[in-house]
């Protein structure tokens, strides 16, 4: 005969089962990350269905503990809210899109908020799994990125898109620095002793974060630049007035807080530096002829800078063309506005190379190649890192401050995106467009203010302030701030290490990214939040 008790440990198995799946999924599986909403639905199902057993409690009880739980009920309501949109709503196939994308912000909190909250064991148990989930995806990204096997550093996030990649690599750094201070040292005698397993553990933790450095670094992501080193800033504050150690050593954590901001300015500055730099040129000395004998032109007014060279010196537009011809079967200009001549001559400047015949000659095979795929500037490509990213910022904030061309710059765009934003903000103030009419409202509103974006780089707002105010208008934007901020200052429980980093992560990523657009982003939101806020060891031992 089959008891209660004997039902139970099957779905705690099933539920811990649903919750690594979420941690397997964030960044190795778009589909198990989906799969894994409707499994633990399921769970909960099965489990509000099952006769009570020691408390455990059944359906009544499971809707009660989520009811009293404030939090819970407003990350729910926040989700509510977008089907509430869909009465001034009218393209109701992009709106029933994004509710099934923002589907974990219904389900994680509702679940994870009346289920049984995990033991000390399974809770660590869940964040090593993401840890070793976010350190596989990294694999497979860093063998792409030694083989080059990529045009855009960017591709070299197999999963989900390299900015939520990185969110990711950012907090599990910061999951593995928990866990290496909370680490316990076995003593002897009141002396620590540091055996083999206590050694080895504390190597692999160290590897795995130096790591996950590194991955940021290669990604050229200013976002993961910015958030890393507010995560480091944030971690030192909070172990400067939570660690109940002696005054020494919150010395010397505000030294190394100090430190590590001065190594930081100093190695951004050491970058950009070199950059910043433009080769000095006499003009009044340049030669007027190519080797083939055909003129010069040199653009003396405008100087585009491309690595602290001028593009625009030495260019003879007619051997480009016909040197072009005879190396690449794709025409330099075509009829459909494809422009590779930019292109080819950013290339050339970064290279060192004339913009005539002769240069483009030199180009090797791969060089073609990259221009074909539309990569600038041959230092960026060959060697990802920092310097790249200021370059490439730098390069297409001059373009939009000189010529108002922001197409293509990840950066100028999103002014563009900013602009289209708070213009519809200000024709729909109290309730904007609704769930579903996002799309067509940005696409109405580059025109209305006379955007020189290219239709293909239109976007929304890449901002999730500016998205639910254009969705829900300020009224909207106040309820969510409200939802985010409430469970910090509705009980000091929550005040712990983890939710407090992952909390200021997606605080900051709201700003250059629409985070919970996307099925990446709102399931990484959703997840931490439940599981931090909801699911976390009622007896959570924090930094002491």
């Amino acid at each position: 005969m089959t008891s209660k008790a004997s039902i139970r440990p099957y779905v705690n198995q099933a539920y811990l089962l649903g919750l690594l799946m979420v941690a397997v999924g964030l960044t190795l599986s778009p589909f198990l990350m989906g799969m894994s909403q409707f499994w633990l639905a399921l769970v909960w199902l099965v489990d509000a269905l099952t006769p009570p057993f020691k408390g455990v409690g059944g359906i009544k009880t499971k809707l009660s503990r989520f009811w009293h739980n404030k939090a819970a009920v407003l990350l729910v309501a926040f989700y509510l809210m977008h089907v509430v949109g869909l009465l001034w709503t009218s393209d109701f196939e992009y709106a029933l899109k994004d509710l099934r994308v923002k589907l974990p912000i219904l389900v994680m909190p509702f679940v994870l908020s009346s289920m049984l909250p995990l033991d000390r064991k399974r809770f660590d148990f869940v964040m090593l799994v993401y840890v070793l989930s976010v350190f596989i995806a990294t694999l497979f990204s860093s063998v792409s990125y030694w083989r080059h096997d990529y045009e855009d550093v960017r591709e070299i996030s197999h999963f989900i898109s390299h900015i939520r990649f990185c969110l990711n690599i950012v907090f599990s750094m910061a999951v593995i620095g928990y866990y290496i201070f909370k680490m316990r040292v076995p003593r002897g005698n009141g002396v620590p002793a540091f055996g083999v397993k206590v050694a080895v553990n504390q190597f692999l933790m160290w590897f795995i974060w130096l790591w996950l450095a590194y991955q940021i670094y290669i990604f050229e992501s200013l976002t993961g630049y910015v958030i890393l080193a507010a995560v480091v800033l944030v971690s030192a504050v909070y172990a400067f007035l939570r660690w109940q150690k002696a005054w020494g050593w919150r010395i010397a954590i505000a030294a190394l807080l100090v430190a590590v901001v001065v190594t930081g300015a100093l190695v951004v500055w050491h970058e950009m530096k070199p950059l910043l730099k433009v080769e000095p040129v006499d003009f009044a000395t340049l030669e007027k002829k190519t080797a083939q004998g055909n003129d010069y032109w040199h653009d003396t007014i405008h100087n585009p800078v491309e690595d602290g060279k001028y593009v625009g010196l030495y260019y003879c537009r007619k051997e480009l063309q016909e040197a072009w011809q005879q190396r690449s079967a794709l025409p330099l200009n075509d009829s459909a506005g494809v422009m590779l001549e930019p292109t080819l001559a950013r290339y050339l400047t970064s290279k060192g190379l004339r913009k005539d015949a002769q240069g483009v000659m030199v180009l090797t095979d791969e060089d073609i190649h990259n221009i074909e795929q539309g990569v600038a500037n041959y230092n960026n490509w060959q060697h990802p890192g920092l310097r790249a990213r200021l370059s490439s910022t730098l390069f297409e904030y001059g373009l939009y401050r000189k010529y108002n061309n922001p197409n293509g710059g990840s950066l100028s765009q999103r002014v563009e995106f900013t602009r289209a934003s708070l213009h519809l903000i200000g024709q729909h103030p109290w309730f904007g467009v609704g769930t579903g009419d996002v799309p067509q409202a940005f696409s109405q509103a580059y025109d209305e203010i006379h955007s020189p974006l290219q239709e293909e780089y239109r976007f929304r707002a890449h901002n999730q302030y500016l998205a639910i105010a254009v969705a829900f208008g300020l009224v909207g934007l106040a309820f969510f701030l409200f939802v985010l901020f409430y469970p910090w200052f509705a009980s000091r429980k929550n005040h712990t290490y983890l939710y407090l980093v992952f909390f200021c992560i997606m605080l900051l990523s709201m700003f250059p990214e629409d985070t919970l657009e996307t099925q990446a982003g709102a399931t990484l939101f959703a997840f931490f939040m439940a599981l931090l806020l909801f699911a976390k060891p009622q007896r959570s031992v924090d930094f002491n």
